[in-house]
């Protein structure tokens, strides 16, 4: 089975490119940007990914409104923040476990977080 992602933005230039790199495997990209005022919108597109604008409001309602209104190819869909990466092994997890999900509705993934990495 395969994955849609959804990537919340607003203002990520810097990130973005990363974050999308990370996601190659995928063939169903939506960037749901605040209205960015940088090229993020310009990169998300550059990367093959749909980008929808909307007003963000507040972090559940924006999501929400995004996993019940936005056009996924997929009936998974994987939430990821521009300033997060997708490890290939994680990629390889999450569609092996969509592929074979059975009953399932959700899945949640354990994360690993690195700050102040200077590089």
């Amino acid at each position: 089975m395969s994955v849609s992602v959804l990537v919340l933005t607003k203002n990520e230039q810097k990130d973005l490119p990363a974050c999308l790199e990370s996601l190659l495997w995928c063939d169903d990209i939506i960037v749901y940007d605040s209205f960015s005022t940088d090229e993020t919108p310009l990169i998300a597109e550059r990367f093959g990914a749909r980008v929808v604008k909307r007003e963000f409001d507040n972090w559940s309602a924006h999501q929400n409104w995004g996993l019940r209104n936005l056009p996924f190819k997929h009936s998974w869909v994987f939430y990821i923040d521009a300033d997060e990466r997708m490890t290939p092994q994680l990629a390889a997890s999450v569609k092996s476990a969509t592929g074979a999900a059975g009953d399932c509705v959700a899945f949640r993934v354990q994360r690993r977080d690195f700050s102040w990495i200077h590089g």
